[in-house]
């Protein structure tokens, strides 16, 4: 069986604008950040790829992750009611630090600048709700164990804290029970 292509056009010598090339200015073959270390700056267009190669896209279903992250819009310093690690039947009110994709960094109201209680949830399976969801169905608002003795007044804490700040949205919480719901009806 012989191919159409020959040995030369196979080994092309080029470099692929993607590889990184040798004699950069800081000499160990890295990109310095003045020469452009970007692959926007490299000109790469998908929708040009696609339609020199023939190719069609991979369609968005194909990435629930990545939809559920794009579509979360959960920002840094909103607020939401989660329920406490060591106490499920209880909640707190957590502040989201960062987010990545469908996880939240959040830190429990009262914690102020201290990491250290930090942690990871999954916006998918976590007990979250919006602020005003334990009183409006008679759960427990209670702050973790590790600070309840750090404040007398925890209704005043709680009052100051949240006067002002950006709380997640109902819809944004209900917008996830339905992604679950249309997850695991595609299963």
């Amino acid at each position: 069986m012989e191919s159409g292509l020959s040995v030369s056009n196979m080994q092309d010598p080029s470099p692929s604008p993607l590889e990184k090339q040798p004699g950069s200015a800081n000499g160990n073959g890295d990109l310095d950040s003045e020469e452009g270390s970007s692959l926007e700056e490299i000109g790469f267009n998908w929708g040009e790829y696609l339609e020199e190669t023939g190719a069609s896209a991979a369609p968005h279903t194909s990435f629930k992750h990545v939809e559920i992250s794009i579509q979360s819009n959960f920002q840094p310093g909103m607020k939401l009611e989660v329920a406490n690690k060591n106490n499920p039947d209880t909640y707190w009110v957590a502040t989201i630090i960062t987010t990545c994709g469908q996880l939240l960094l959040l830190r429990y109201c009262g914690y102020g600048e201290d990491r250290r209680a930090d942690f990871w949830c999954d916006v998918v399976i976590a007990d979250l709700h919006p602020v005003g969801w334990c009183t409006q169905n008679n759960k427990v608002l209670m702050p973790p164990d590790a600070i309840k003795e750090k404040y007398t007044d925890w209704t005043e804490f709680l009052i100051r804290d949240l006067t002002g700040s950006r709380t997640a949205p109902a819809n944004l919480l209900e917008g996830v029970c339905i992604v679950i719901i249309h997850l695991m009806c595609l299963r």
